[in-house]
Parts: structure tokens; C-alpha cells; sequence
């Protein structure tokens, strides 16, 4: 399936990885010393590209830069330990990496790749699609000034009102709709609809094969219905929901990358020359452009999502954490406000891996986030900072509101069992400790350093308690 490059100065370690993506069809290399590594790195094509930091980073970063410079388009995944500095870790947020914390779990390894490789295939991809785009608008220079504004947002939304608002443009009409596709129940769904009665069929879905939009999805073809009366693929619950009379459809698929995405349907052209098959093509090479925008739309607010997201809790990551807990303090001090930060550590974590494994050990993770989720909701954060540790940020809240949350989760983590669903009783309990700005410190580090060590001091004193920062 893939080629994947695996180093790490623990030999064993990287030869457990080999093993465990070998048994999914991937060829796997794997290497323990640098000059090891830079040797495969100029003789191999490489799909992904696995390394522990503490190897990547020697030498004031000089391997990492030399990965980079030799294989600048395929994607780098770093072994991140939970020991390593303060320092290092300022320094890969600052570069574009990817990182999995250890110890993690078989479904994060597993994770974690197919997130590198499919970056891979979208980086290929992306560059046929580049070539693909120029030579079209070479073709097609009356879409030039359409394929510019399609293309000068990521934006999802604004994508599909520059669509909307074209098509609206191009051909004169009663109504027009964008459908998309909803893989999971193979239906299409109204995303924006303009016209007359615009507004009441947004929250409307057709399966794929009912009426005339979800015979084109099915056969991916675009076709002109002259008069709905006289065609059977025709459905008349739409109208009969709104009150709308349609009498004739143009519409054409929307397909990128040979997969369906979603169905441009209008209906009801104004004047008294019907819908043609100079309409249809004028929409058919309008939709090629306008998929390729609204799919790279869809695919930047997928990644957007994955940079700051933990993949096997859901929370958001430590990445982002950062990130929040810096602006925060920023609006705090600018407001004068609070603000305070919950750091929680599972206890005897560790017991659980040991006897159930890392991938139930990973499940109860994701169940100890679920809790913490169902009590933290915005402006507040939560975030899985790494291992079995959770920082949570509270924007404008003393360090007394961040106690009573923090005996809110303490509490709901000791309440019931973990993993009851696997027919186990798994038990656990957290340590968690408090610093608020401005008390406790001014920046981000400070807070997460004081909060940190008084959960140190919760477990050195007992375990499953709550300590505010000295």
C-alpha cells in the first residue's frame, strides 16, 4: 500500500511498529542511526516518513532539516516523549509537524498514518489538480474570472454563495439549489437554495435515485427535463412541502476527483426559450470548476479540524491548547479578567494499560474526555495535552470557579465505572491542580507549570484530589 519509513534509537521499538504496520500491507523501513536514516532517505521513494524526535533533533535540529530539504513533499510524523523539553517542543510547534505522544495506542499509530498518507495522496493529488485547473482555464477563458473567485477562498460557506451567486449569474431562473451529498445516509441535502420558497427546502433531504436531482447523483449525469409533467423521474413532494410549481429542471452533478459530491439543480427558467443544451453545457463546465473549489473547501476545513483536534479523545490538542490559553491571557489582561487552568493526570492509568492493553487502555481515554466534554462547554477549552494528561482553560473564571468545575470532574470520573461496554469494571480516579492568572503567573508557561505541579503534589499526597497552585 505504502512505503513508510520507521527510526527510532530503541531498535525494538521501531521493529514493534514494523511489525504492526507490515500486517497492514504497507512496506515498512526501519532504522536506528542518522546515517542509517539519510541513506534510505536518498536511495528510497517514500510515502511517510516516522521518527522519533529525540534522533530527529540532535545536532540543533540538523537531521530534521536534512529530512526536510531531501524529501520536502512527503509528510513527517514525530515520536514525541512526554519527557522531552520544554524547549523542543516550542521548537516543533513552531515547524509544520505532525507528532504522536508516547506511549499511544494501535488505533492512534494506525491513525496518525493514514492521516500522513492520506496528506500524501492530497499532495499528489493537488499537483495533478493544479495542472488539471491551468489547462482548463487556458481552454475555457470566459470561466477565467470564475475559476479566480472560486478558488480565492477556503472558506466552505463562501464557497458555496461565490457558486450559488454565479450560477444565479449565468442562467436566468426562478430557483436555484445546491444538493450535497451526505455519505453516511446516501441522501442529498439542500446546502444553499435561492429563489422563490429558498428558505423551506433547506432542511429537506432526498435520497439518492428520488426525483430528477437524485436520478442525476445516482447516474452522475446532467439532464434537461423540458416538462416535469411528462417525466416519470420526476418527485412533486418538494413542491407539495412549499407550495413551489416546478416546471422544468436543469441539472448537472457535482464531481471531484471521479466521487460525487453533490447535485446544481434549477428549476424554471426565466423567458420563453426553455432550458438547452447550450445551458447545459455552459452548467456543466461551470460545476467542473465550482467542484474542485467547493471539494478543496470541504478537504481545508477537514484538515483545519484534524490540526487541532486529539484524534482519539476528540478534545482538541496540545497544539491548540497553547495557542488558546495564550490568547486568553491576552484578552484577560486586556479586560482585566481572570483566567484559570485545570490540569488533570488519570491515576493508575498505568494498571489499566497493563491489564487490559493499550487499545482498551485508548478507549478509556476516550471515555474519561467524553465526561470532561459533558461539563466544559464554551468560552471554556478542554484539551488532551498528552498520555492520560487533560488541561482544561477557563477564560474569565477565579481560581474558586475553577475549583467547584474541578470537583465537578474529579467527581464524575470516580462516579461509575470505565469500559462497561467491553463488559469490564475499570475504576479510575484523577489528580488535578489550579493556577489562575493573575495569581499564580502571567504567561501561558508559568500557569501550566504551577497548575502542573500541584497535581504533582496531589499525587504525592494521596492521590484523587484537587490543590490549588501556592
Amino acid at each position: 500500500m505504502a512505503t513508510i519509513l520507521v527510526a527510532d534509537e530503541d531498535r525494538l521499538f521501531a521493529l514493534t511498529i514494523v511489525h504492526i504496520l507490515s500486517k497492514y500491507g504497507h512496506q515498512v523501513l526501519a532504522s536506528s542511526k542518522g546515517a542509517q536514516l539519510l541513506a534510505i532517505l536518498k536511495s528510497e521513494t517514500l510515502d511517510l516518513i516516522m521518527v522519533d524526535v529525540v534522533l530527529a533533533t540532535k545536532g540543533n535540529l540538523q537531521l530534521l532539516k536534512k529530512i526536510r530539504e531531501l524529501k520536502p513533499d512527503v509528510p513527517l510524523v514525530l515520536f514525541v516523549a512526554r519527557t522531552i523539553s520544554r524547549e523542543v517542543r516550542e521548537q516543533l510547534r513552531q515547524g509544520i509537524y505532525d507528532y504522536i505522544n508516547k506511549p499511544f495506542g494501535h488505533d492512534e499509530l494506525l491513525v496518525t498514518v493514514e492521516r500522513g498518507l492520506e496528506r500524501r495522496r492530497l499532495n499528489l493529488e493537488n499537483k495533478l489538480l493544479l495542472s488539471d485547473i491551468q489547462q482548463r482555464v487556458r481552454e475555457l477563458s470566459a470561466f477565467n474570472t470564475i475559476a479566480k473567485t472560486l478558488n480565492s477562498t477556503l472558506r466552505f460557506r463562501e464557497v458555496m454563495d461565490v457558486v450559488m451567486d454565479k450560477i444565479k449569474e449565468l442562467i436566468k431562473a426562478e430557483a436555484w439549489s445546491i444538493l450535497m451529498l451526505d455519505e453516511k445516509t446516501n441522501e442529498l441535502v439542500f446546502e444553499v437554495a435561492a429563489g422563490e420558497q429558498g428558505d423551506s427546502v433547506r432542511k429537506l433531504r432526498i435520497p439518492v435515485g428520488q426525483g430528477v436531482a437524485g436520478w442525476v447523483a445516482q447516474a452522475k449525469q446532467p439532464v434537461i427535463v423540458s416538462d416535469t409533467a411528462n417525466d416519470q423521474r420526476f418527485f412533486r413532494g418538494v413542491d407539495e412541502k412549499t407550495g413551489f410549481r416546478t416546471k422544468s429542471i436543469l441539472a448537472a452533478p457535482l464531481v471531484s476527483r471521479g466521487r460525487l459530491i453533490g447535485v446544481v439543480e434549477i428549476i424554471n427558467k426565466v423567458g420563453d426559450i426553455p432550458f438547452d443544451e447550450k445551458d447545459l453545457t455552459l452548467l456543466q463546465t461551470f460545476t467542473d470548476h465550482a467542484a474542485i473549489a467547493i471539494e478543496n473547501a470541504r478537504l481545508y476545513e477537514r484538515a483545519r479540524k484534524l490540526s487541532v483536534t486529539d484524534d482519539l479523545t476528540g478534545l482538541y490538542n496540545s497544539r491548540y491548547c497553547d495557542q488558546f490559553l495564550k490568547q486568553a491571557l491576552e484578552q484577560g489582561a486586556a479586560e482585566r479578567k481572570p483566567v484559570s487552568l485545570l490540569f488533570l493526570d488519570l491515576d493508575h492509568m498505568k494498571q489499566v494499560d497493563d491489564s487490559y492493553g493499550h487499545l482498551l487502555g485508548g478507549e478509556t481515554l476516550k471515555e474519561v474526555a467524553d465526561r470532561i466534554a459533558a461539563l466544559v462547554r464554551p468560552p471554556l477549552m478542554a484539551s488532551r495535552y498528552g498520555g492520560d494528561e487533560y488541561v482544561i482553560v477557563l477564560p474569565g473564571r477565579d481560581a474558586k470557579e475553577a475549583l467547584l468545575l474541578a470537583e465537578k470532574i474529579r467527581a464524575a470520573i470516580e462516579s461509575k465505572p470505565f469500559l462497561t461496554a467491553h463488559d469490564l469494571s475499570c475504576r479510575l480516579s484523577a489528580s488535578i491542580g489550579i493556577a489562575s492568572f493573575p495569581r499564580h503567573g502571567a504567561t501561558a508557561d508559568e500557569l501550566l507549570s504551577q497548575a502542573d505541579k500541584a497535581m504533582y503534589r496531589v499525587k504525592e499526597t494521596g492521590k484523587n484530589n484537587i490543590l490549588l497552585a501556592d
